[in-house]
């Protein structure tokens, strides 16, 4: 087959639902699906704006609605595990430092081991879209209420995506809309993903767009450049799960275009992917060159713990709102439907049309090579080198799972053999129901209800499709049952219980009051796991009055050491016992007293600390260096003061070799510091109370100077002997100027395909009905699909 711009002819494929006859809209006969149409040419339909809006429409306002019911029924459903206590108090500090005008956001030093956000990578540095959402949550009065404001934003930008990916596969718009809103409430998207992951959560949604304009692009509808625009966005979002979706669907559509022989768009498909590409290098070098320091390389290559892993046996209960699979979590066993895809789908499987995947299995080559790669992924091991806890992509199997069911359902449920599908789906239901009474026994009320519900609604929609003879009806049942087993499972589960329990304060005016005493640099020695372990929440919210773990301190205005790391400073972290959410053990307390090396002092020196808090059963047997006063102890808590001023006020550094002489030292930046070295007749080193991350330079009078670290990760400066004149400091990420020399390219090209598409645009505009221009054209022409109109929901009829 040629490359070519669609044709009339095919670009009314994408309606396969039928109409009440009108002079625009031709009677479709009942069955006519059995025969082959001659391929001639058709008239296009146009389509009335008011019913195309209809269906998307309904899509954002009811996902937005059904978003709400976790947040009414518990409000701290969108705030568990690293939500709290990284992403909400992050983003938080992100968008402060933003509207001081900082950006890009390479590195906080004051934030220590958990303020390398170029090289953690997830954060997005890079993305213009997470600026908006740092800026909007920053300017919010309470953390809970502007996160969950972020979080039902994507999950509509989610459903709406899927809504136009199957769309663009020729579902007609009730199913597409049924499986669009049923996707952002699966088990694992709900629970994890919105509920701790939000950066999985935003890599998940940017996917159905890259499909959508990848696939475009492929066809040679619209501008290659959104296919461009959406890869690098997800990109650039930071999430690596982003990036690998971007390479899968990628390499699944440049198959299909060989198989369909379209040359012209495989070549446009590969020079979008390459313009996406070109970023790579400015997005994860950083994290690359700092991998060596963090804590998720060590380890084996690949290994398999069974954490998070799914097996295929757990797949099989997909459609069990109220299934618990027997897989190991981060706090213990799975305690949420982590598995569970849409109460709909497996009920209904007897009852779909199969025929079309036959008649038009070339254009669903990618969507079955996307969705086989995410299964393989999904029941792989809990390690692919970065890519940890295989659960996290099964979303991404199901969004191909669903895309495939919506094109099913666009075809009509069947009617003939009833009984023998009526047992089918009668079997299935009792099969779900055994599947989850079996994996807890002692749950059988909870089994009998869940299979109950999916019992009603699966009779409640075939009645529709019996009686009233609707796919719309069929799909607004779906939608609506959506609503009822979200309602449901959450009043079951409540929140994830699987993932970590924090329940830190919300309010930021009121957490700042609390900690206003907090001055200058703080460091916190807590250890509060035992209480979440136990599940002991009361007793664990009853100490954010004193301690705040994770990246909390940020909102509550005070410059801590202790803060959130994904991805750790190990030489840092051992030394002082510390997790990756801020909080330590006995043994990081004793280490803060020890001599920094020789000739300097105690590390809460070295480190410029100015407020020492520290639980008393910490500090049992420790006695504190000299320079300190114990300013108040109440039996719980111990805070301790550093006496008098800090030596070379108003800049990082905090010890020099004896012979140095240091006229001046200073802050220009975050990320700049700057010396005045009078005399170092025999040179010595420069100790910075900062952590010595890859990336840092130091120059003498433009001299290039040796940057190493202490065996605690110090930042350290060796002059030469003789060394005199100023000592400049300064940070630029690793691989900056590589990434800027690749973002260049792919800018360059992906302006080009703005100009091909427009060009493209330009030639075809003459011939285009208002309604229908840039609309989809499959690969071919096909003679198998009946010509209809996109109809709105009550116009929509069984085929």
């Amino acid at each position: 087959m040629t490359d070519s711009s669609p044709s009339r002819a095919t670009s009314t494929a994408r309606a396969t639902s039928t109409t009440p006859t009108s002079p625009t809209t031709p009677t479709v006969p009942r069955n006519s699906h059995r025969r082959r149409a001659r391929p001639d040419v058709r008239r296009v339909v146009p389509t009335e704006p008011r019913a195309a809006w209809l269906w998307p429409l309904l899509v954002v306002v009811v996902t937005a609605a059904y978003t709400a019911v976790p947040f009414l029924i518990t409000g701290w459903f969108y705030q568990r595990g690293d939500t709290a206590a990284q992403f909400a108090p992050t983003w938080w500090h992100f968008g402060q430092m933003v509207r001081e005008g900082q950006w890009p956001l390479w590195l906080d030093p004051q934030s220590w081991a958990g303020g390398n956000y170029v090289a953690e990578a997830l954060f997005g540095t890079y993305n213009p879209l997470n600026v908006l959402v740092w800026v909007a949550l920053s300017m919010g009065p309470d953390l809970a209420v502007s996160t969950y404001a972020v979080k039902a934003t994507v999950m509509v930008l989610l459903a709406l995506g899927t809504y136009l990916l199957a769309r663009e596969y020729d579902a007609v718009p009730a199913p597409a809309a049924a499986v669009a809103i049923a996707l952002p409430f699966s088990g694992f998207t709900l629970f994890w993903d919105a509920g701790s992951w939000p950066s999985g959560l935003m890599a998940f949604a940017y996917a159905p767009w890259v499909w959508l304009t990848f696939r475009r692009a492929l066809r040679g509808v619209g501008s290659p450049f959104w296919a461009f625009l959406a890869g690098l966005l997800a990109v650039l979002n930071g999430n690596p799960y982003g990036t690998l979706a971007v390479i899968t669907v990628g390499a699944a559509l440049v198959v299909e275009g060989l198989v369909q022989r379209a040359w012209g768009g495989v070549v446009r498909l590969a020079l979008v992917g390459i313009a996406v590409a070109a970023f790579l290098p400015l997005v994860y070098l950083p994290l690359l060159e700092s991998s060596d320091l963090a804590i998720r390389t060590t380890g084996a290559l690949f290994e398999n713990s069974g954490k998070l892993r799914p097996t295929a046996g757990d797949l099989l209960a997909a459609s069990s709102p109220l299934h618990t699979p027997p897989i190991k979590a981060i706090t213990g066993p799975m305690m949420v439907p982590a598995t569970f895809l849409a109460w709909f789908v497996l009920p209904l499987l007897p009852w779909l049309r199969y025929d079309v995947m036959r008649r038009r299995a070339r254009e669903f080559v990618g969507l079955g090579l996307v969705s086989a790669a995410y299964l393989a992924l999904t029941l792989g091991p809990s390690k692919l080198w970065l890519f940890r806890w295989p659960l996290r992509v099964i979303e991404y199997f199901y969004l191909g799972v669903l895309v495939v069911f919506a094109v099913l359902l666009s075809q009509g449920l069947a009617r003939s053999t009833m009984r023998p599908r009526l047992v089918g789906t009668g079997l299935i239901i009792v099969v779900l129901g055994w599947l989850t009474w079996s994996q807890d026994p002692s749950a059988l009320r909870r089994a009998v209800i869940g299979t109950g519900v999916v019992a009603v609604l699966t009779v409640v929609a075939l009645a529709a499709h019996l009686v009233v003879r609707r796919t719309a009806l069929v799909s607004l049942v779906a939608i609506g049952g959506v609503g009822a087993v979200l309602a449901m499972q959450v009043s079951v589960f409540g929140e994830n219980a699987s993932s970590r329990v924090w329940h830190v304060p919300s309010d930021v005016a009121a957490l700042q009051k609390t900690f206003a005493d907090r001055e200058g640099r703080v460091m916190q020695f807590a250890d509060l796991k035992p209480l979440q372990k136990k599940g002991r929440v009361g007793q664990l919210e009853r100490q954010w009055d004193t301690y705040l773990p994770g990246s909390m301190y940020h909102p509550a205005g005070v410059e801590a050491v202790n803060s959130y790391t994904g991805m750790g400073f190990v030489p840092f972290t051992t030394n002082f016992c510390m997790e990756y959410d801020g909080l330590t053990q006995a043994c990081g307390y004793r280490n803060l007293w020890k001599v920094g090396g020789s000739g300097q002092p105690p590390l809460a020196d070295l480190m410029k600390l100015d407020t020492i808090v520290v639980q008393a059963k910490l500090a049992k047997g420790v006695t504190p260096g000299e320079g300190w006063t114990e300013e108040s102890s109440d039996g719980g808590a111990i805070v301790l003061r550093h006496d008098g001023e800090q030596p070379w006020a108003g800049s990082e550094l905090s010890w020099a070799s004896d012979g140095i002489e240091v006229a001046g030292a200073s802050s220009r930046s975050n990320l700049h510091e700057t010396v005045d070295v009078t005399a170092a007749d025999e040179g010595g080193q420069l100790v910075f109370s900062m952590l010595a991350w890859p990336g840092w330079s130091a120059e003498l009078d433009g001299k290039p100077l040796s940057v190493t670290r202490s065996d605690v990760g110090l930042l350290t400066v060796t002059l030469p002997p003789g060394a005199a004149g100023t000592v400049d400091l300064t940070y630029r990420p690793p691989g900056l100027a590589i990434g800027l020399v690749g973002a260049g390219i792919g800018t360059a090209l992906g302006l080009g395909l703005a100009l091909v598409g427009w060009r493209a645009w330009r030639r075809r505009r003459p011939e285009e009905h208002p309604w229908t221009a840039g609309d989809r054209g499959p690969l071919e022409p096909r003679d198998d699909v009946t010509t209809v109109s996109d109809a709105g929901p009550a116009q929509v009829n069984d085929r």
